[in-house]
């Protein structure tokens, strides 16, 4: 398993680099799409297998890298919010048990409400707001005067410094 997943994490991470100075060809746009959404589809289906014979891997068993890489393959099978939820409860059994790494569970927490329209808690996932140049969670966030406190629980750094991040 560790192995398939580091080549789905490094084909992945490929494809999320693109290449900037052709974000202008759309033929170039469309292909990278296209391969992005059949190699998320493929992972996926690939990590349903794993979780289906070995369930949720845990981090004393199988290591940080992969649980890092079988995260974020969840991450970003947005096509399949149900499998998202499902991995979003096995990954808090697991952090209960000390066996996941909190900002994991965060990251996806996020990701799901976002994927399901309604607020996140973290202001993991980013986005501009329609004739806007600077991002901002999108969705909104459910609790905003709380949202830097929440992420330090979560081992995250404060909102405004992840946001900026995003603008260099």
């Amino acid at each position: 398993m560790k192995a398939e997943l580091a080549k789905m994490f490094k084909k992945d991470q490929e494809l999320q680099d693109w290449n900037v100075k052709r974000l202008s060809d759309i033929k170039y746009i469309d292909s990278m799409e296209t391969e992005m959404a059949r190699v998320v589809r493929a992972n996926c289906e690939t990590i349903k297998k794993y979780y289906k014979e070995c369930g949720y891997p845990g981090l004393k068993e199988n290591g940080r890298d992969a649980c890092v890489r079988f995260w974020l393959v969840v991450q970003h099978s947005d096509h399949d919010v149900v499998f998202q939820e499902k991995m979003l409860k096995a990954l808090k059994m697991q952090l209960k048990k000390g066996n996941a790494l909190v900002r994991n569970y965060a990251y996806l927490y996020d990701r799901v409400m976002k994927n399901k329209g309604k607020k996140q808690i973290y202001g993991t996932q980013l986005g501009r707001r329609t004739g806007e140049e600077k991002m901002h969670p999108i969705p909104e966030l459910k609790f905003p005067d709380k949202v830097d406190e929440l992420r330090k629980e979560m081992g995250l750094g404060g909102l405004k410094e992840y946001v900026d991040s995003f603008e260099n």
